[in-house]
């Protein structure tokens, strides 16, 4: 069966804008997440927090990190494919190949493992926020008549 190689490439750039426009948002996403946590140690005097509240926060913390790396790393594969599908266009005398769709493949099965990793961490963290924090904060009773 014929392939139609000039609607791949195209295809392909599709895909590349969609991919840098997400990881774009993520990276953004996380870098509020971050903030989010860099403000409530930032907050909550540690001697207030218990042991599982502060383990959570750095756990969070080092998976935000992760995900900034890997936003950077999954930023310079799709730009090195674009830029080999660049010079496929330009040249004429470079073949577009089974090993451009193979590469092409494995960026999509890693954006895919990228989705669903960043979604299972956005999930977790967003359940993680919308409990009670002070169930994690010992913060101690106000005196009956002190306002505060």
């Amino acid at each position: 069966m014929a392939r139609n190689t000039k609607f791949d490439l195209h295809r392909f750039h599709f895909e590349h804008r969609l991919w840098l426009n997400e990881v774009d948002f993520v990276d953004q996403e996380v870098d509020f997440f971050g903030h989010l946590v860099h403000e409530m140690r930032a907050f909550l005097p540690v001697e207030e927090m218990d042991s599982n509240f502060a383990e959570t926060l750095t756990h969070f913390e080092r998976e935000f990190d992760h995900f900034k790396r890997t936003v950077n790393s999954i930023q310079a594969d799709i730009r090195d494919q674009e830029g080999i599908i660049a010079s496929i266009i330009k040249e004429e005398t470079t073949q577009f190949n089974d090993e451009v769709r193979e590469s092409q493949a494995y960026l999509r099965e890693k954006m895919s493992f990228f989705h669903d990793n960043y979604r299972k961490l956005k999930s977790e963290f967003k359940l993680f926020m919308g409990k009670d924090l002070e169930k994690h904060i010992h913060v101690p009773a106000q005196p009956e008549g002190k306002d505060t």
